[in-house]
């Protein structure tokens, strides 16, 4: 019996919540059931049925992206599973199929996703745009660096008062960074501030601290704790759940709290930009231990639309061809690039740089690789061109997306 694909019937919405649990690893249960029902966008959830059974499951979110210079309408792929039983059988091929539909339905002009797979999603369009470094210091090597300016004091918060000031700073902090995006009031109180405690391993709940300056957040870390003891000396870890910082003193106030907290050995920070100011800002760079992973990839869906949709930092002019894997079609398209925007149009020119579409993907959000690829041949270009289109895709500050959805 061949696999169907559908919007997810009201009535089997806790079946889909089920397989989810299968595929991932956590029992199913009611609470987490409503709460994902509170925020999941049930009008862009798709299922794959075979027969009466519950297969597979994908998900969308309407995600106001930044990207540099601007931001951009993206849908947002997240919870897509297939249960074991039906791996290797097209499934998951006939719900993207689906999904990217109803994204380019709604002109999405990108979709972008986290890959619990790396090796997955390249082969359905996507690109891996941003990377994230997590960060781990022993607090004994957490001097700063004597041109450090003085960090900011710090003030403890409680989750209500988190709750009413720190979306504001977010709102400003996010068009800073291409790959962050808009939260809205429910994603805030069911996905930032919602703290299960049988998932907490250990640690603490939820903790709050801000800087300040002229009654205005300047910057926010939200982390958790947890206690350990050697040979009756604290030796805790905290863990940063999220932290981010509109100025210097900010950065450093923030960061120094962290590395002075009593009764702790180390910080550990998951999910940080690799330009994260601690590296430049500690007396020993290397004391900080970062271990890179991708993180945010990116689908392109309107080729004009999404490179006239950001900026560029330097000029750039070529006739691309690019191949889509989902179609095998083959679009050509005339670039003329620059620091005051874009021109794009379609073509019949000869191509002079040739690639796939998860490698335009990839540099969409400011981290491009034309010539890296190039000298490895998984695209056909001048090198002369090839790095003028990395210069003008390079975006600062890089491409940052700290938050899996």
């Amino acid at each position: 019996m061949g696999v169907n694909v559908t919007p997810v019937p009201d009535d089997r919405r806790r079946d889909f919540h089920q397989v989810l649990g299968v595929v991932f690893g956590f029992d199913a249960n009611d609470a987490d059931y409503e709460r994902m029902d509170s925020y999941l966008p049930w009008d862009r959830a798709r299922a794959a049925f075979d027969g009466e059974a519950l297969v597979g499951t994908l998900g969308a979110f309407s995600l106001d992206m930044t990207v540099p210079g601007g931001t951009m309408a993206c849908g947002g792929t997240t919870v897509v599973s297939v249960l074991p039983t039906h791996r290797r059988r097209g499934v998951l091929r006939v719900m993207i199929d689906s999904h990217l539909a109803e994204v380019r339905d709604r002109e999405e002009p990108i979709a972008g996703l986290w890959a619990s797979d790396s090796a997955i999603y390249g082969r359905f369009g996507y690109g891996s745009a941003a990377r994230a470094t997590e960060i781990e210091i022993m607090r004994d090597h957490g001097a700063f660096h004597r041109l450090v300016p003085e960090p900011a004091p710090v003030r403890l918060i409680d989750t209500s008062e988190a709750a009413s000031i720190l979306p504001r700073f977010f709102d400003d902090f996010r068009l800073r960074y291409p790959g962050m995006f808009a939260r809205s009031h429910a994603w805030w109180e069911n996905r930032r501030f919602f703290d299960d405690r049988h998932n907490r391993n250990g640690f603490t709940g939820y903790r709050f601290a801000v800087t300040e300056a002229a009654g205005s957040v300047t910057g926010y870390v939200q982390y958790r704790y947890k206690p350990d003891w050697n040979d009756g000396h604290g030796e805790g870890t905290i863990r940063v759940i999220e932290m981010f910082a509109g100025e210097p003193s900010a950065w450093a106030g923030l960061w120094r709290y962290l590395l002075d907290h009593d009764l702790t050995a180390k910080v550990v920070a998951p999910n940080r930009s690799l330009e994260d100011p601690i590296f430049e800002m500690l007396a020993g760079r290397r004391r900080a231990k970062g271990t890179v992973e991708d993180s945010l990839w990116i689908r392109i869906m309107d080729v004009k639309r999404a490179l006239e949709g950001r900026r560029y930092s330097a000029p750039a002019r070529t006739v691309l061809a690019v191949h889509d894997p989902i179609d095998g079609s083959l679009t050509r398209w005339q670039l003329d690039l620059s620091a005051e925007g874009a021109a794009v149009a379609a073509t019949s020119a000869e191509p002079e740089v040739s690639m796939a579409l998860e490698d335009l993907g990839a540099g969409l959000m400011g981290w491009p690789r034309f010539q890296d690829l190039g000298r490895i041949g998984r695209l056909e270009g001048d090198p002369r061109i090839l790095a003028d289109l990395d210069a003008a895709f390079t975006w600062s500050p890089g491409p940052w997306c700290p938050e899996v959805f």
